[in-house]
C-alpha cells in the first residue's frame, strides 16, 4: 500500500512538472488598450500566441478603463496554460478601450434637425449646458449619435435629450443632454451704415434671425414699414431698425436757402430763409431770414419752398 502511494505521489508529480513545462511564458504588454467590444489575453499579454484571441472580459466604454486584480488575472491565465508572475508591487492591471470623441458640433446638429422635425420650424437657437459632455465611440464604430427621446419647454427655454452613440450600433450607450432653445424670429436689419435724413430702399436691408426674447416692440419686422423712410439717427452696419428712429425722408437739409412764403389772405409775400435743420416733406423746422436773422418756424412743400403756418410768425417773418 505504502507503495503504490509513493508510485501515485512520482507520478502526480511528475505530471505537475510536465504541465509546468508545456505551459507558455507570457509577459505583460507596456501598453494595455483595446480597440473591440471584447478583451483578450492578446491584448494584455505577449507571447499569448494560439489564446490571442480568446475573450477573458467584456471591454468598458470607448474612453474609459476596466481594472483586474493581478493575482486572478494571473489565475486565469495558468488556468488556460499561460504562466505570467506579477511582481509584489503590482496590485492592478488597468486596460483602457481607445475611443473617438463625437464634437459638441455634431452633436448639437443632431439635436437641431430633431427639434426642427419636433416644432416644425427651423427658427430657433440652442446652446448646450451639459457639463463634462464626453460622448464617445470606439475606434471601430461610426462617430455618429441618433436622438433617442426629445422633451422641451418654450416658455421655460429648456430642453432634455436621451442620445445614443453609434447611431447605427447593436449595442449603442446612452447619454442624457441639456440645453437651451431660444425661438428666433426673422427680422430686417441694415446692410450698411445708414445715415440720418437717409431714404431706406431695398439695397439697404439684409435679414437676420435674432432670439424672440431680445425684440422689442418697437423693432421694424415688416419690410413696408421701413422702405421709403428715413433715419432721424444714423444706423450702423447689421443694426435693428426702431420704428421710433424712423420718419419721412430729408427734404431739406441743414443749411438749405428756402423760399418762404407768408400768405395773409389774398396777400402773398416771398422771401429768402435758410433750414437751421434737417426737415422732410410736411414737417415743421425752423427756419431763419437770412435779412433779418429772425427765426421763425416754417412747414416744408417741397426740397426749395416751405410756408409760413401762424399769424404770430407771420408777423414776425414780416418784421
Amino acid at each position: 500500500m505504502k507503495h503504490i502511494t509513493v508510485i501515485l505521489a512520482l507520478i502526480i508529480g511528475s505530471s505537475a512538472i510536465s504541465a509546468v513545462s508545456e505551459a507558455a511564458v507570457v509577459t505583460l504588454k507596456n501598453v494595455l488598450t483595446v480597440v473591440g467590444d471584447d478583451v483578450t489575453f492578446g491584448d494584455v499579454f505577449n507571447g499569448a500566441d494560439d489564446l490571442n484571441s480568446y475573450v477573458i472580459a467584456t471591454s468598458p466604454a470607448p474612453g474609459k478603463t476596466i481594472t483586474f486584480k493581478a493575482t486572478s488575472l494571473a489565475f486565469v491565465a495558468r488556468k488556460h496554460g499561460l504562466e505570467w508572475t506579477p511582481t509584489r508591487q503590482m496590485q492592478r492591471v488597468t486596460v483602457l478601450r481607445r475611443g473617438q470623441r463625437i464634437p459638441e458640433q455634431d452633436i448639437t446638429q443632431e439635436l437641431q434637425i430633431a427639434l426642427a422635425t419636433e416644432l416644425q420650424t427651423d427658427q430657433f437657437e440652442i446652446v448646450l449646458t451639459s457639463r463634462n459632455m464626453n460622448v464617445q465611440v470606439g475606434l471601430d464604430e461610426f462617430p455618429m449619435i441618433a436622438v433617442e427621446s426629445l422633451s422641451y419647454n418654450l416658455s421655460k427655454e429648456f430642453f432634455n435629450a436621451i442620445v445614443v452613440a453609434p447611431a447605427d450600433g447593436n449595442n449603442p450607450r446612452r447619454y442624457k443632454i441639456s440645453g437651451k432653445i431660444y425661438q428666433q424670429v426673422m427680422v430686417p436689419i441694415t446692410a450698411h451704415l445708414l445715415r440720418a435724413g437717409q431714404k431706406i430702399d431695398e439695397t439697404d436691408i439684409d435679414y437676420k434671425l435674432i432670439r424672440r426674447s431680445k425684440v422689442s416692440r418697437n423693432v421694424a419686422l415688416e419690410l413696408d414699414d421701413i422702405l421709403g423712410k428715413s433715419p432721424r439717427r444714423s444706423i450702423r452696419t447689421g443694426g435693428l431698425i426702431n420704428l421710433n428712429n424712423l420718419g419721412e425722408p430729408v427734404t431739406v437739409p441743414k443749411g438749405k436757402i428756402l423760399s418762404i412764403t407768408l400768405r395773409n389772405g389774398g396777400i402773398a409775400l416771398s422771401i429768402t430763409g435758410k433750414a437751421l435743420e434737417n426737415g422732410a416733406e410736411g414737417d415743421v423746422i425752423r427756419v431763419e431770414n437770412i435779412v433779418s436773422r429772425k427765426v421763425v418756424q416754417a412747414q416744408i412743400i417741397n426740397e426749395g419752398e416751405a410756408r409760413i403756418i401762424t399769424p404770430q410768425q407771420r408777423f414776425a417773418i414780416a418784421q
